[in-house]
Parts: structure tokens; sequence; C-alpha cells
């Protein structure tokens, strides 16, 4: 019973993961410095890459400041944004991340209080903000933060990560 309810969760786990990216455009309205990050119920997160500050470059510390915005879509039509319609930004919010490489693990400015952001954590407790920490270091340093790690699915037998390859292909545009 333990190892079913293992795999339907794993199942139902990369279902979100692959449904939160799903058909939103790559770069808002072609822009190649609107890099997609995130997605939910019709609303896309696009980490801003010509905003990204790096404020602090003091291995294994590093903190980075990004614009991330959300978009919708320009008449109001789900389904068009899906398709690879105009997207309207609605809100622009700048994110700080700090990261330590020698733990591997990455922090959220929340109101002057570093958050900690799991990689195996819910959508609730990491949507939007831990892809744009991801991205943000990615673009700054062409490496991957979360992106090596790796749990292995005993039913599947098979490795998988917190980000697909796709996820990086997109900076590379």
């Amino acid at each position: 019973m333990k190892r079913v309810i293992s795999v339907v969760s794993f199942i139902v786990l990369m279902c979100f993961a692959a449904v939160s990216f799903a058909n939103y455009p790559s770069h808002l309205n072609g822009d190649s410095n609107y890099i997609l990050v995130d997605g939910h119920m019709g609303t896309a997160w696009y980490v801003d890459r010509s905003s990204l500050n790096v404020q602090k470059y003091a291995p294994p510390e590093y903190i980075i400041a990004v614009n991330v915005v959300a978009a919708k879509s320009v008449i109001g039509d789900v389904d068009d944004f899906y398709s690879g319609g105009q997207g309207k930004i609605t809100g622009v919010s700048t994110y700080r991340f700090y990261y330590n490489w020698n733990t591997k693990r990455m922090y959220h400015d929340r109101n002057g209080v570093w958050e900690y952001l799991d990689p195996w954590g819910g959508w609730a407790l990491t949507g939007v903000r831990m892809p744009a920490g991801e991205m943000a270091f990615y673009l700054a340093y062409n490496l991957k933060f979360y992106g090596t790690m790796q749990k292995y699915n005993e039913y599947t037998k098979s490795y998988y990560g917190p980000f697909p390859e796709d996820f990086y292909n997109r900076a590379r545009l």
C-alpha cells in the first residue's frame, strides 16, 4: 500500500510540474528578456533577464535580485494565451535570493527575513519564487543550482530532478 501511495504521489507531482508550464509562451510576447519560470491558472511568471543584479559574489555565498513579472492574456482568453497569444504584464515584483553553494540551500528575502526554499517543496511553498531563483542563478553564472539534484523513484527505477532541461533551454534562446 505504501508503494502504491508513493507511485501515485510521484505521478501527480510530475503531472503538476508538467502542467504548471504547459503551453505558456516561453518568452513573453517573443521578447527573450522575459523568460517563463512558472504558470498557474491563467497567469504566467517571467524573470526579466535585463533586471538581473548580482548584489553579492563571495563564493560560496551569493545574493541576486531580479524582477519577476506576472502576465495574463491580452484579450482575457486563457486558451489564447496558452496557444501562444499575446500577454500583458499585470504586475512586477523584485525578488532577492540568497544562495549557499556549500549547503546547496536557496533562500528568498521575505520582508528582510531569508526564507528557505525547499527544492522538493510543494507549489504553495515554493511556486514562482524557487523557479525564479533557479533561473536567476542560471542567468548569472550559467550553472544550475537545484537543477543538479536528483531523487530516485523506486517504481520507475529512474532519477528525476526539480527542473526539466527545457527550463534551462529557455534562457539560451
